[in-house]
């Protein structure tokens, strides 16, 4: 076997799929629907059009937007913590808020991805007239303006290299598909759920629901119709047979024709009513019988169903939400369902939203913070990173219980001061190691 030379080690040979080198927009989906901008149109449905998946999706965006961030220094020497403050002056200095953009990145769970361009701009205070230089810093810095989204159905395709299958940028459709704009991958923001077959489209979270919410619409249209043809009945009207002969009058035509579009068009609301005329029959010797000419009445179904439909559509909802790991949303709508099932679903939701919010912050340090520190000419060594803090609550009752643990064993935390303000950052309380306490005060008397 020949031993491998840097030169061919530094070359790429493959690539990740059969189509992605192409660009589209999940080129290599095996289902039509979900391929190219049709995928966009149907996940767009999927998330706006049904109740479960809506309801998922909301949920997901009001958890993550409320997640705390810190911007952790390179290191403990002053230089380190300015550069720090520094990337926390640039999220608070953007015509948005930091919320808002990750309320809009979270797109790319419904998508498979996200876009943004990012606006940058020079610190010149807050006198500056134009917003390409208008900050309420002025350090003479290159910072961000705003971070502007790019909707997934205007986008075109990705410009994608041949040969390594890098993204190159992608093309954006404007004024209604008139022409495109490219925008090259090194001002842009790109969020995606996974790198599978590098696919810059990502793989929509929603992609292991589609079946079971193509089922469910149409047994809900189902369900509908059943029900109207259930509460209406199916019109049948009667008329003379001679009005229902080839050999019919133009007059006879007419009525019948009239007959039909009332019993088409018969609906049990407030316009809903059908006019008949009086005339009865009138037997061989002219006399009025109680068969009247033109009639109509509904028929209606007897007995109860073969098939319960609400079921097989509660199943399918199940299946939806299990599909992204929200079951818990479910809880409470039967007569299953307890505490600890509960908290077990909602502690596997949560952990997948940890890692939802950690890939965005993921993107934001290497796509925002280093373009930024490439352009400033700053020091590398100095560069922080935002981190994502806990989205799951702490359960105080479980850490009370870990703690009384640790004391049986002889394990004290008291002499660890990062220790105790961490607890009490869970527990929401202020804490201040700089108070002098009873321990303080002991050692300071043993010293004395």
């Amino acid at each position: 076997m020949k031993k491998l030379t840097e030169e061919l080690g530094k070359l790429e040979l493959g690539q990740g799929g059969s189509n992605t080198k192409d660009g589209t927009i999940r080129a290599d989906e095996f289902l039509p629907d979900l391929k190219g901008k049709r995928a966009v149109r149907k996940y767009r449905e999927m998330r706006d059009n049904d109740s479960t998946i809506g309801s998922i999706m909301y949920a997901t965006e009001q958890v993550l937007r409320d997640v705390k961030y810190t911007v952790e220094p390179a290191n403990d020497t002053p230089a380190a913590q300015a550069e720090a403050d520094f990337v926390k002056s640039v999220l608070e200095d953007m015509e948005h808020s930091l919320d808002d953009h990750i309320s809009e990145a979270l797109s790319h769970l419904t998508f498979g991805f996200s876009l943004f361009e990012v606006v940058y701009k020079r610190r010149r205070g807050p006198q500056a007239r134009s917003p390409k230089k208008y900050s309420k810093y002025n350090d003479g810095r290159i910072g961000v303006r705003k971070l502007a989204s790019r909707a997934q159905w205007t986008i075109e395709r990705f410009d994608v290299d041949k040969t390594t299958g890098d993204v190159l940028g992608i093309r954006q459709e404007q004024n209604y598909g008139i022409k495109s704009t490219f925008i090259p991958a090194t001002k842009l923001l790109h969020y995606k759920t996974t790198n599978t077959n590098n696919d810059p489209s990502g793989r929509s979270i929603l992609r292991n629901a589609y079946s079971a919410y193509q089922y469910l619409k149409n047994l809900q249209n189902i369900e509908a119709i059943a029900v109207e043809r259930e509460l209406h009945g199916v019109p049948i009207g009667r008329i003379a047979a001679e009005y229902l002969s080839p050999d019919a009058t133009a007059d006879q035509a007419s009525v019948r024709a009239q007959m039909e579009k009332i019993l088409r068009d018969l609906k049990f609301n407030e316009q809903g009513y059908a006019l008949l005329p009086s005339d009865v029959f009138r037997d061989a010797d002219g006399k009025p019988t109680n068969q009247r000419i033109v009639d109509i009445e509904l028929i209606t179904s007897n007995g109860t169903r073969n098939v319960d439909i609400h079921p097989i559509i509660q199943r399918y909802q199940h299946d939806i939400a299990r599909s992204v790991m929200a079951e818990f949303l479910m809880l409470g709508g039967g007569p299953n369902g307890s505490y600890a099932l509960s908290k077990s679903k909602t502690d596997l939701f949560l952990r997948s939203m940890e890692s939802y919010i950690n890939s965005i912050f993921d993107v934001l340090n290497k796509q925002l913070i280093e373009p930024l520190w490439h352009m400033n000419g700053l020091n590398f060594d100095l560069m922080p990173k935002i981190v994502a803090g806990d989205v799951a609550p702490h359960d105080l009752r479980e850490i009370a219980a870990f703690l009384r643990n640790l004391n049986g064993a002889n394990i004290d935390v008291s002499s660890h001061p990062e220790v105790i303000q961490d607890l009490m950052d869970i527990a929401e309380l202020n804490y201040d190691p700089d108070v002098n306490t009873g321990t303080t005060e002991t050692k300071t008397q043993e010293t004395e």
